[in-house]
C-alpha cells in the first residue's frame, strides 16, 4: 500500500488535537501523540547518523512504544527512518491509514511536500480572536506577551495561504466552526480522500483520547476527553478583554476577513502593516 500520511497543521489552538481526535477514532485510520520529527528532524536536514542519539533518546518517540535502535538499523535517512516508525505504529493498531498531527508543521510545507509528495495535507483554522484568547490561557504559551502570538497567526496564516497550492488536490482546508457545528460534513472531506465512509463512532473520540494525549499535556487538553460542546465555540467573548480584542482585530483585520470572520473594531492599517513585516522576517527565520 502506498505510504500516504495525514498531516494536520494549523495555528496552535485552532482545533487540531480536535481534528487529530476525531480521525484517529476511525476504525482504520491511526494517529500516535505528537512526535514533532518533522520539525525537529527532517527539517534540520542533518544526515540520521549526526542525529542519532537524540532520536534514540527522544522521549515523544519513546512514547510509541517501538523498538527505535532496531528501526534505525533498518534505515539510512530521517525520512526513511520516519516512515518505518509510522507504519510500524499501524501494525500496532491493526489500521491501514496513518496520521500526524503537529500544529508547528505549519512551518514546514515545503519539507512535507518534498519529502512525502504524496500526503494529504489537513488545514485547520480558527477564528484568531478565538485561538489568541485560548493562547492567552493555556499553560504552554500564557506567559508569552500578546503581539507574539499575534505575530505567530499572521506569519503562519498566510504562510499556508501563500504556498498551498504546491500540495494540489492533496489540500483540505477545515473550519473549526464548522466541524463543531457538523463534524460529519467536515470529516467525509477527508476521508473521501481514501475511499473511507464516516463512522458514528468517530463522534465518540473522547473516549479513546488518552491514545493521542501526553501526560504533559493534559492540562490543556483536557477537553479532548469530553465530546464536543457546539455551545464553547464562541467562549472566547467573555474571556477577553475588550483592550485586547481590539488590538486583534485591527492587527489580524484582513486575515479575519479572508476566512469569513466578522469583526467589530474599526481596522488599522499601521498596526496590521506592522505585524504583516514583522510576520516576513519570522517566516524567513522559520519557515521551511
Amino acid at each position: 500500500m502506498k505510504f500516504r500520511p495525514i498531516f494536520i497543521v494549523g495555528v496552535g489552538r485552532s482545533g487540531t488535537s480536535l481534528l487529530q481526535s476525531l480521525l484517529n477514532a476511525h476504525s482504520r485510520i491511526a494517529f500516535p501523540p505528537e512526535t514533532h520529527f518533522i520539525r525537529s528532524y527532517i527539517a534540520k536536514k542533518q544526515s540520521l547518523e549526526e542525529q542519532k542519539n537524540q532520536i534514540l533518546n527522544d522521549a515523544y518517540l519513546k512514547n510509541l512504544k517501538i523498538d527505535l535502535e532496531k528501526v534505525m538499523t533498518k534505515t539510512d535517512s530521517c525520512k526513511s527512518f520516519y516512515k518505518k516508525i509510522m507504519i510500524e505504529y499501524l501494525a500496532i493498531k491493526g489500521k491501514d491509514f496513518i496520521g500526524d498531527k503537529d500544529p508547528k508543521n505549519i512551518e514546514c510545507l515545503k519539507v512535507i511536500n518534498n519529502s512525502f509528495p504524496d500526503a494529504l495535507l489537513v488545514h485547520i483554522y480558527r477564528d484568531p480572536r478565538a485561538v489568541i484568547s485560548s493562547r492567552l490561557k493555556a499553560e504552554w504559551s500564557k506567559d508569552k506577551p500578546l503581539w507574539q502570538h499575534i505575530l505567530a497567526y499572521k506569519a503562519q496564516f498566510n504562510y499556508i495561504r501563500k504556498n498551498q497550492d504546491i500540495f494540489g488536490d492533496n489540500f483540505i482546508d477545515i473550519k473549526y466552526e464548522q466541524l463543531v457545528k457538523n463534524p460529519k460534513v467536515e470529516l467525509e472531506k477527508i476521508l473521501e480522500k481514501f475511499d473511507l465512509k464516516f463512522e458514528e463512532d468517530m463522534l465518540n473520540f473522547y473516549k479513546g483520547a488518552g491514545e493521542i494525549v501526553n501526560i504533559d499535556e493534559l492540562s490543556w487538553k483536557g477537553n479532548l476527553f469530553k465530546p464536543i460542546l457546539q455551545e464553547n465555540v464562541d467562549n472566547w467573548r467573555c474571556n477577553i478583554k475588550k483592550i485586547t480584542l481590539a488590538i486583534i482585530e485591527k492587527s489580524l483585520y484582513v486575515e479575519m476577513n479572508k476566512s469569513g470572520y466578522d469583526y467589530g473594531s474599526k481596522k488599522s492599517r499601521i498596526l496590521s502593516t506592522f505585524f504583516l513585516i514583522l510576520s516576513k522576517v519570522y517566516c524567513i527565520k522559520n519557515c521551511n
